[in-house]
């Protein structure tokens, strides 16, 4: 008998594009007219939308007071600004309403002076409360903010005025004084305004705050810490483009989307000291800027999606896409993913344990200048906090149980002696518990603060020896098949794991597997090595292996590996090589490495893969 769907067949959603994660992910930069006289040094003031801009003043061979108006398709020459004038904030709704303010002009440091434009004439407006260069604004020619700078005392400032159309009043100060970054181009308003990038002491050049009409907030920092970088949008959503210094001049531009910055399309050409404007990730403009020398190039950034017509991304949907006439699926895609810096570690270890996510992660334990330490850190996704430390200060203990970082279990460990201590993490503190049967060293673990399994270490010599957790106290269980040490574990509870690589009387490629009762042998991988970081909470069909010793590469390996359930692919590999890392994460599309044996010890990388829309192809 026929079956229903043989008939009549399955419905497959039609699409004219791919869907995406968000607007600004449909976006990306095309070159368009140039401006009539090239400038930098962050010296323009742009207001109004990507169709009707301005811009005033800049550096281009010296200070100018050139003003060009851009009408969607070309610059004019328009009113000269009454002093040339560079390094000057600005904002504005409209190309026609705008207001630049401060700066620096031939012969001062730096200026207090605002000048109004009318569309077609400038007009002096209230003083600011002090001279400031590279202060940024947002809001409108009658209801502006200005915050931030430097060219008075102290040399960077935190202040924030509000203007009403005459005069500037001091409101709430940000809470790091920094100059030289941005405020989404003027084109957010007063009251939901945002401030990222610039440059501090010490530098920070990634943080980011809010403004909500009478405060400031810190929120997610941008991904490539930067000054003299552009922007456009508001509080909620907005753009983060070029950019310099720190690093070196880059193309890169970043969404925000009211809590988190996401890399989108770069742009074509690196600059920093440019200006940008724009009402949202959907739409900016940037000029001019250092390319290292002023530059007149001028990019529009469009997006293919709007809020309305955002087909949004999701794993594992199937749709046709009419205009490229392919049926489609969305997958996470793993190979081309590769490894990024994430934030440093207050303190730099090897061979200690983890937990969590990538973003949501904790280290505890580890091996610091020789000794162990009871130190446990808290990761965010962009920076590390110290919280409670363990009972027992060690190294070299297994390497780590727990999807969540408020409920962990560290496990055995250096002390010295060996140890069979075991402590279990509740988000606040450490309780020690019941011990495990086998103290020792160098061992593999893997699942949750209530359901584990460890296996192998060093006792010595090195042992097969396996024990399952089950809340309150270790049972004993089938060993391994090869007893090891400096192997690692994969898996998110007792009743299904991995042991990973280690040492016997060499390094060894061995992978077994758990499935509740006994281990068997699978896969071998592709690099033999000991001491590796693992994905720790994943899948036993998800994981992922980097870093480690081999005998090809000592000390420190840089190979990134992938199981899927049957094989190991090679994926590209860490930018810093190192054994004894700490690895934490839930499988192929999301890790953490944390620290390890080559210098910098307190380095982190971070691995994110993400989703794509791959054709199907019938074979």
């Amino acid at each position: 008998m026929a079956n229903y769907s043989d008939i009549k067949g399955f419905t497959v959603q039609t699409l004219s594009s791919d869907p995406a994660a968000s607007v600004a992910d449909t976006g990306s930069w095309a070159s368009v007219a140039s401006l009539n006289t090239a400038r930098s040094d962050s010296a323009a003031s742009m207001a109004g939308t990507t169709e009707a801009a301005l811009v005033a003043g800049g550096y281009g061979g010296g200070i100018v007071a050139n003003v060009e108006l851009w009408d969607g398709s070309s610059w004019t020459e328009t009113t000269d600004v009454p002093t040339a004038v560079y390094a000057l904030g600005g904002t504005g709704t409209a190309s026609t309403a705008a207001l630049i303010f401060g700066g620096q002009t031939p012969g001062s440091p730096a200026t207090n002076a605002s000048y109004e434009w009318d569309g077609s004439s400038w007009t002096s407006g209230g003083n600011l409360n002090s001279p400031q260069r590279y202060r940024r604004g947002a809001g409108s020619q009658t209801a502006g903010l200005a915050a931030g700078g430097n060219g008075g005392s102290p040399p960077l400032t935190a202040e924030t005025e509000q203007y009403n159309g005459s005069s500037w009043t001091e409101v709430g100060d940000m809470n790091s004084a920094r100059t030289a970054g941005s405020m989404g181009g003027g084109a957010s308003p007063y009251t939901a305004a945002i401030y990222f990038g610039g440059y501090t002491v010490p530098d920070k050049g990634a943080l980011t705050e809010s403004w909500d009409g009478s405060s400031w907030t810190e929120v997610g920092d941008l991904n490539t810490a930067r000054q003299y970088v552009c922007g456009s949008g508001t509080s909620t959503d907005g753009l983060a483009f070029g950019g310099g210094v720190i690093p070196p001049i880059t193309t890169n531009t970043e969404a925000w989307d009211g809590s988190s910055w996401t890399e989108v399309a770069n742009m074509g050409t690196s600059r920093y000291g440019s200006t940008g404007t724009g009402a949202s990730s959907a739409n900016a403009l940037v000029a001019g800027g250092n390319t290292p020398s002023a530059t007149s190039a001028v990019e529009e950034w469009t997006t293919t999606a709007t809020p309305t017509t955002l087909a949004k991304i999701t794993e594992g949907q199937l749709f046709f896409n009419s205009t490229t006439n392919t049926f489609k699926e969305t997958i996470t895609d793993i190979p081309p993913t590769t490894w990024s810096s994430g934030g440093n570690l207050n303190t730099g270890r090897s061979d200690a344990s983890g937990a969590g996510i990538q973003t949501a992660s904790l280290i505890f334990s580890g091996s610091v200048s020789g000794s162990g330490t009871g130190k446990t850190e808290q990761y965010n996704g962009s920076s590390w906090t110290e919280v409670n430390d363990l009972n027992t200060s060690r190294e070299n203990g297994m390497n780590g149980n727990g999807l969540s970082y408020s409920a962990a279990l560290m496990t055995t460990g250096n002390a010295p002696p060996r140890v069979a201590n075991t402590e279990s993490w509740d988000g606040s503190s450490w309780t020690e518990v019941n011990d495990v049967n086998t103290a020792r060293t160098d061992g593999a673990s893997s699942g949750s603060s209530t359901s584990a399994i460890a296996s192998g270490g060093n006792t010595p010599p090195h042992t097969a020896a396996t024990e399952i957790w089950d809340g309150s106290s270790w049972t004993e269980t089938t060993d391994l098949n090869t007893s090891r040490y400096v192997c690692e574990g994969a898996g998110q509870s007792s009743s299904s794991a991995l042991n990973v690589g280690g040492y016997t009387n060499t390094r060894v490629d061995n992978v077994e597997q758990w499935d509740g009762s006994s281990w068997t042998e699978i896969a071998e991988l592709n690099t033999t090595r000991y001491s590796v970081g693992i994905t720790v909470a994943a899948p036993v069909n998800n994981v992922l292996v980097f870093g480690g010793e081999s005998p090809a590469s000592t000390p420190g390996e840089v190979h990134t590996e992938f199981w899927n359930g049957t094989s190991w692919t090679e994926m590209n590999n860490l930018s810093q090589a190192r054994w004894g890392i700490t690895g934490s994460g839930t499988g192929g599309a999301s890790a953490l490495a944390t620290g390890g044996n080559q210098s910098p010890t307190a380095g982190v990388e971070e691995w994110t893969a993400n989703l794509a829309n791959k054709t199907i192809t019938a074979s």
